[in-house]
């Protein structure tokens, strides 16, 4: 069959030219500068207000080259005249084109070349030199970045001259008091850690995650200041690798000798929008990094960021974003102006970044084009600062005050509501208490405030007193817009849109779940067991002149006062004597370091046995600090928890009990006199637990769990809340006291019970030193000896047994050094032994690999002295070779209904249950089984599906198991072969063409999933269809009916296809592409010569057609041909529905091939804010055609649908849309929600 070509209406013709064209015009760049109408342009400033400066200089790596030795030798005149009060600062991709090679490569030299060209500018300069990298300097690996910084380091002699050091991701240089400099490796983030053994090998942060938490520590820590965050990839930008591409760049888009008209054009449409390469700002990686850095920093009015990677100059404003580009020392492309406040320059310079002593800053821009340097334009970038002076305060005030937390309005709720969400302690945040009245500068000697605290849910403000002991002032009132921003949508950028919301509301009425006032009881409980606790008092702080500036966002409310666990002298007394403070992840790189340091597990499983007593389930490691003591050669490490804010939690009402049973909220769980399930209370400290308890024994819970019924006595407990306010101290804390009592009597029972939790799966880690492992394998058991490998002699440090009855799996890590695995005995034990050995030179001598699983960097020296056969699993995996303590993780069960709706299905009812598995190899589980069942009240017909996956099955490859059933009563559509059928609901009704198919069909698969995106799939399948013989439908009238479908028809076949589908956006996508192509083939068992082929493609792309994403124009084509007619009318190339003809129903046209294409033009209205949550809403229209081809019958007919409709994107993370469209049988409305548009 042979597709053939037909010319379509004007209208299809002309919509599709509009958008097309639109698309090339917006997308054309220039060279020349282009300012926006309110771009912040300011004049010339005297030089004695810069606090310092900063030359900005970036992918000058072909600095052997005319062009780029111009650009430099005019910065180098600048430099010569500077002052000390500045820094030069290279923005990446300093080698050209591949970073710097090993010492013996013949690229060597050349590349050195190129590096000293640059550096050798500084040789008279007085200021600081600071080069970071960029993607073309990793092109190498990690070596020749190390290579490249130490070619920095011994050139300018200065080990700080390359940053961050190491390969690692971030790191920061105090230029003076006032200004911090942030550099990121932002390539680090990019690349893929499965090339790279050694990353983050001399680096303490480890996962991408932990980078995050870096960064926003490093914006808090550094909030009352300046803050120049450098990374050469820009977070937004306007040029080519955001899809901002020149005319030039259309007609030649692979060089400057073949023009390549149309084609060019298309070339630059699929790259800006299928987000293929890393290197472009829509590739879902970058994307992921560039989102995640805005959001953290949204909030500050204090950030600037500056970068390289475009080869132009550029300053940008998104959203309280200032990014400023300087990448054309060596190369030059063209830009785009696209919103009020920008301005782009395709050419050769560079930009200086003043930053004055109030705080102020300004960017200047220079060309050096011609060689001459010339003067482009100077731009506010941050305003002063110091914010105005506070309004006057009084001097006095009273002793005491009567407040609440909240006020009465937002907690009075319906009989309805509370019945739904529940009453929680919410009557306590609107009751009027009697509260201390302080003024800090009186307060504990003399309080002076330091900066905002970083919790994702507190106001808090760090304090200092004269003798240098630090106090926290957290508000008894939580922040809800900072814990939605920082953690609910930590990938958007609301900043104060939530305020008002409903979704700010629910949540501070989630708050009342917890007593605003029992944390004030609870350091008496903690004293009674001696486990280190800090005291908070309650205070009502009003606003006053000692809180300065930060009585905008402080003061006026009620707030606890506790002391800071620090090393200052009266805390170090306070914790006995201990030598230093640190947390928890500082902790545990000591304990890698050596076996001198060690967790004194007596005090931690007091701590954590209190914490279930109180039923406190926020125990997640940044909830901890650790006391240090030196013991002789030893250091020992005691536990000081932080915050109790949810303990006594109270979660009641009708949905709050079901919600709270979803996995990420099954540990929330109320304070009653028992405890519902003791594993899941102790989900977030469970990694921590296993961590650090590998020593502990049954006996060891037990002890400490009667230490704490020994001594919390009920006198203990009934004054220990006597702390709190005379007006709560009510039968609701009577009832919290008398549960602590009971809960307290079966603290053993619960401590044991969670120790066998603990002991399912055992976690034990060497050090960075050379360790040595003993494995015996005996019957139904295993003992693990772990030795310190000295050259004097092999000190034991940690020996245990293991009963399979206790244990399922035993996980040892190696971690870093030359590590020894011996293995013996042949005995079955039942339990899985996995030894991770990591990095550098491992030895494993095992003498009985059953039950033994090994896991290795195959690009490491690693010794196997193996007797039989063993599994191993020897590659380069980041994941799986590198330890990280929070990669255990429950299994679970979880469920929630399903509803829909479409005209041919009608009302859809169902549910959906899932087991998710957590084992050791994950990506992001071990296997997720997913059962799902669905009734069809049109069609009275139940459908069952199940679909297991299981990642890494089979080494990169991911193994899928589907299956699916359906009743008689499931229908499917039928209305006969060809592209002239005729439709005839009008007059008979939808049942007329509804046909019941019993089906059942089975499907295992492989797939695997590339680092670029890329999927490759291979399925087997089985199926079994009977269609049902329906007196008075179209199916038993039919001619073109195979009668043999009346019986059992059984099918196997084979399928092949390969896909790639990318967004910038599910809910609402600007810039999108994808494409599948698929080959497969099915035979009928019964009558083998009844087989066929199927090929189907698709090419769907997504573009915006004006600059800022408003207008966006969508389309979508796919073809369908099968090879022959030996196929059934349910296995036909169909259209119809809301996937293709959108105005047609489901099935409509049936052919041995099909093509469509459907087209979308999409108008964003923006982000309304509204007084539920900020929301995106547009509208559409849409236009469709499509056919279908059938053997032996002629027909020129293409089949049209127009239509249009309105759609809401919700919190940028899913979609809601309404359309109605029109064709030849009538009009069609459909409506659905979901994850993509």
């Amino acid at each position: 069959m042979h597709f053939k070509v037909y010319i379509l209406k004007n209208t299809l013709s002309n919509f599709l030219k509009v958008s097309i064209f639109g698309i090339t015009l917006q997308s054309c760049a220039t060279y020349t500068v282009q300012k926006g109408k309110n771009l912040a342009e300011i004049p010339a400033q005297d030089s004695s207000k810069v606090a310092h400066r900063f030359f900005l200089i970036g992918d000058a790596g072909n600095a052997d080259e005319p062009r780029a030795q111009n650009t430099l030798n005019l910065l180098q005149k600048r430099l010569k005249k500077e002052a000390s009060n500045s820094t030069l600062l290279f923005l990446g991709d300093n080698i050209y084109p591949l970073g710097m090679p090993d010492e013996k490569d013949p690229g060597y030299d050349l590349a050195k070349l190129k590096l000293e060209n640059q550096l050798k500018i500084a040789k008279d300069y007085k200021g600081n030199t600071i080069v970071i990298p960029g993607n073309h300097d990793w092109y190498y690996g990690l070596d020749g970045l190390k290579a490249q910084e130490k070619a920095v380091v011994k050139y300018l002699n200065d080990k700080k001259a390359f940053l961050p050091k190491k390969g690692c991701p971030i790191d920061k240089v105090k230029l003076n008091n006032d200004l911090t400099l942030i550099t990121i490796d932002s390539e680090w983030y990019l690349q893929n850690w499965d090339e790279n053994p050694d990353m983050n090998a001399d680096c303490n942060i480890k996962t991408r995650d932990d980078f995050f938490d870096e960064f926003e520590d490093l914006l808090n820590k550094n909030q009352n200041k300046p803050i120049v965050v450098a990374l050469h990839h820009p977070l937004i930008s306007s040029g080519s690798h955001a899809g901002y591409f020149s005319l030039k760049k259309q007609l030649y888009p692979i060089g400057e000798k073949v023009p390549l008209p149309v084609i060019g054009s298309f070339i630059n449409v699929l790259r800006a929008t299928s987000g293929i390469s890393p290197q472009d700002l829509n590739n879902e990686r970058y994307t992921a990094l560039a989102k995640r850095l805005k959001s953290l920093a949204q909030d500050n009015q204090n950030v600037i960021f500056v970068s390289g990677h475009d080869h132009n100059l550029q300053y940008l404003e998104e959203r309280n974003i200032r990014q400023i580009i300087s990448g054309s020392g060596s190369k030059n492309e063209a830009a785009k102006a696209t919103t009020p406040k920008d301005f782009t320059f395709g050419g050769n310079g560079y930009a200086v970044l003043d930053i004055n002593h109030d705080g102020s800053a300004n960017v200047s821009y220079y060309s050096t084009e011609n060689n001459t340097e010339s003067f482009l334009t100077r731009i506010k970038v941050l305003e002063n600062l110091q914010r105005p002076k506070a309004g006057k305060y009084p001097d006095t005030f009273s002793d005491s005050i009567k407040t609440s937390v909240y006020p009465a309005k937002l907690t009075q709720k319906s009989k309805i509501y509370t019945w739904l969400w529940g009453d929680h302690y919410r009557k306590y945040y609107s009751m009027p208490i009697k509260a201390k009245v302080a003024t800090l500068d009186t307060l504990k000697g003399g309080l002076s405030p330091v900066r905002a605290g970083g919790g994702h849910q507190s106001n808090s403000l760090r304090l200092i007193a004269p003798n240098k002991q630090e106090y926290a002032m957290r508000g008894v009132k939580k922040s809800a817009i900072r814990f939605l921003n920082a953690v609910a949508f930590k990938n958007e950028s609301f900043g104060h849109e939530l305020e008002g919301t409903f979704a700010e509301k629910f949540l501070l009425d989630f708050y009342t779940t917890t007593h605003p006032y029992t944390p004030f009881a609870v350091g008496n409980l903690a004293e009674s067991i001696n486990v280190f606790h800090s005291d908070p008092q309650l205070y009502y702080i009003p606003r006053q002149k000692a809180l300065g500036d930060f009585n905008y966002d402080y003061g006026d409310e009620l707030y606890m006062i506790e002391e800071r666990f620090s090393d200052s002298p009266d805390d170090l007394k306070m914790l006995n004597g201990a030598s230093t403070t640190m947390n928890t992840l500082d902790m545990m790189k000591n304990l890698q370091k050596s076996e001198k340091y060690s967790v004194d597990q007596q005090s931690y499983i007091r701590a954590r046995i209190f914490d279930m007593l109180l039923g406190d389930w926020d125990r997640h490691y940044d909830q901890w600090r650790w006391a240090e003591y030196k013991d002789g050669n030893s250091y020992v490490y005691k536990a000081i928890p932080k915050d109790r804010d949810q303990a006594f939690s109270k979660y009641d009402g009708l949905l709050f009990k079901f919600i709270m049973q979803m996995p990420p909220l099954r540990h929330m769980q109320s304070f009653k006199e028992d405890i519902r399930n003791i594993k899941w209370l102790n989900r977030e400290p469970y990694p921590l637990d296993l961590a650090f308890l590998k020593n502990a024994t049954e006996e060891d819970w037990k002890k400490e769990a009667e230490y704490i019924q020994q001594n919390m006595t009920d006198e203990v407990i009934d004054n220990a809340f006597h702390n709190l306010p005379k007006e709560v101290q009510d039968g609701t804390i009577e009832h919290i006291k008398q549960n602590l009592k009971i809960r307290r009597s079966k603290m053993v029972h619960y401590a044991t019970e969670y120790y066998k939790t603990l002991q399912k799966t055992i976690m034990i880690t060497g050090t960075n030193k050379v360790d040595r492992f003993v494995i015996k394998k005996e019957k139904h058991k295993v003992s693990v000896l772990q030795y310190r490998v000295k050259k004097e002699e092999n000190e034991l440090v940690f020996k245990r047994e293991y009963s399979k009855h206790n244990t399922d799996e035993i996980w040892i890590y190696g971690l870093d050094d030359d590590d020894i695995f011996d293995v013996s005995g042949s005995e079955r034990t039942g339990i899985k032994i996995r030894l991770i050995g990591g990095l550098n030179h491992d030895v494993y001598n095992i003498k009985d690999g059953r039950n033994v699983k090994l896991y290795d960097f195959k690009s490491q020296k690693n010794t196997y002295n193996i007797t039989g056969y063993v599994a191993k699993q020897i590659k380069d995996d980041y994941d799986i070779n590198t330890y990280n303590f929070e990669k255990t993780q429950y299994n679970f069960w979880a469920g929630y209904p399903s509803i829909g709706y479409n005209p041919d299905e009608g009302l859809k009812v169902g549910a959906v249950v899932n087991y998710t598995h957590n084992g050791f190899d994950r990506d992001p589980y071990t296997s997720k089984h997913t059962f799902k069942t669905n009734y069809s009240f049109a069609t009275s017909g139940v459908e069952f599906v199940y679909n297991g996956v299981f990642p890494n099955a089979i080494g990169k490859w991911t193994l899928h198991l589907d299956g699916r059933f359906t009743t008689p009563d499931f229908a499917q559509n039928y209305f006969g072969f060809g592209n002239n059928t005729e439709n005839h609901d009008k007059e008979l009704g939808r049942n007329y063409n509804r046909v019941n198919i019993q089906q059942l069909q089975i499907a295992p698969s492989i797939s695997r999933k590339s680092f670029m995106g890329f999927v490759q799939t291979f399925q087997l399948g089985y199926e079994d269809y009977k269609v049902h013989h329906n007196k008075n439908r179209f199916v038993t009238q039919s001619d073109q009916i195979n009668p043999d479908v009346f019986d059992n028809q059984q099918f196997l076949g084979a399928k092949y296809g390969f896909s790639y589908d990318h967004s910038d956006n599910a809910a609402f996508p600007t810039m999108a592409f994808g494409f599948a192509v698929s080959a497969a083939w099915r035979m009928n068992i019964d009558n083998p010569n009844r087989n066929f082929m199927t090929y189907d493609a698709r090419l769907n792309v997504t573009h915006r057609i004006d600059d800022d994403g408003k207008f966006v124009f969508a389309t979508k084509i796919q073809g369908v041909y099968i090879n022959n007619r030996y196929f059934e009318f349910f296995q036909g190339a169909d259209l119809g529905g809301n996937n293709d003809l959108r105005s047609f129903r489901n099935n409509r046209f049936l052919g041995n091939s099909s093509l469509f294409q459907s087209n979308d033009i999409r108008w964003n209205f923006g982000r309304v804010r509204n007084r539920v949550i900020p929301v995106n809403f547009g509208i559409l229209a849409g236009y469709d055609y499509g056919r279908v081809w059938m053997d032996g019958e002629y027909s020129r007919k293409w089949h049209q649908s127009v239509g249009g409709g309105i759609w809401v994107s919700i919190l940028e993370a899913f979609s809601a849309r309404a359309t109605y469209f029109s064709g030849s049988d009538g009009g069609r409305f459909s409506a659905g929600i979901g994850l993509r548009f």
